[in-house]
């Protein structure tokens, strides 16, 4: 049986990520109370409309409008309070990041680059089938990993060098547009070791398909060992 890698954890693997689940849970929980209150005017005024006397000359109703426009401000806060602590607390983190990596999407590779420097750089191309090895997967192996350290505030860069692409790891709850010309960014902290798989999903050509992404994350100490050995090579 072919399948998809099933979600790792039962909440996201990285904290800026988990901050957006449940932010995104605050707002559909606001969102459906007030489309509940909606249906339930509708349906109110549809069934007992038509019941109620109103007396024309009294159509001055300072209070109603008074606590009306004081729901209409609460509501607003309650929407815009989650968003503006979320944009605040994604500042903060890319602040304080302890390693920075570079994610380069090409057709039909990826390239990374860790650090400001430029000096520990790869690139990473799909595996063919005759050099897979025992376990691997076919069309999801890569020749380099991009191997990063657990426990760790990581500030994750996309781009392009040519059309748009996504850097997306559906395990990891993580997928970001890499556009030619343009940095965007994400933080990540993996919580646990283990390999998580992904591909590039915006459609760039006719390799689309065959652009895997590998990510091992692993201890802080087999690390620093890898890419120490990486840069003596």
């Amino acid at each position: 049986m072919i399948y998809l890698q099933n979600y790792v954890f039962p909440l996201p693997s990285n904290i800026y990520v988990f901050c957006c689940y449940y932010v995104h849970n605050y707002y559909s929980h606001v969102i459906f109370f007030g489309f509940f209150v909606m249906v339930m005017m509708v349906v109110a005024w549809y069934c007992y409309g038509n019941s109620f006397k109103f007396d024309v000359k009294r159509s001055d109703s300072r209070m109603v409008e008074l606590f009306l426009q004081i729901m209409v401000i609460n509501f607003l806060v309650l929407m815009a309070g989650p968003g503006f602590w979320l944009i605040q607390y994604q500042g903060r983190m890319f602040r304080d990041s302890e390693l920075t990596l570079k994610a380069i999407g090409h057709q039909w590779y990826w390239s990374y680059e860790y650090g400001d420097s430029g000096k520990l750089c790869f690139d990473s191309f799909m595996k063919p089938l005759d050099e897979l090895n025992f376990g691997e997967f076919r069309l999801f192996d890569v020749d380099n990993r991009c191997v990063l350290p657990m426990m760790t505030n990581i500030g994750l860069y996309c781009t392009s060098s040519d059309v748009i692409h996504s850097f997306a790891i559906p395990s990891c709850f993580v997928k970001i547009d890499a556009l030619n010309g343009l940095l965007t960014k994400v933080s990540l902290s993996f919580s646990c070791l283990g390999l998580f798989y992904g591909q590039c999903s915006e459609i760039c050509g006719s390799g689309h398909s065959f652009m895997p992404i590998v990510m091992e994350v692993t201890s802080m100490e087999c690390w620093k060992g890898w890419s120490l050995g990486f840069l003596l090579e």
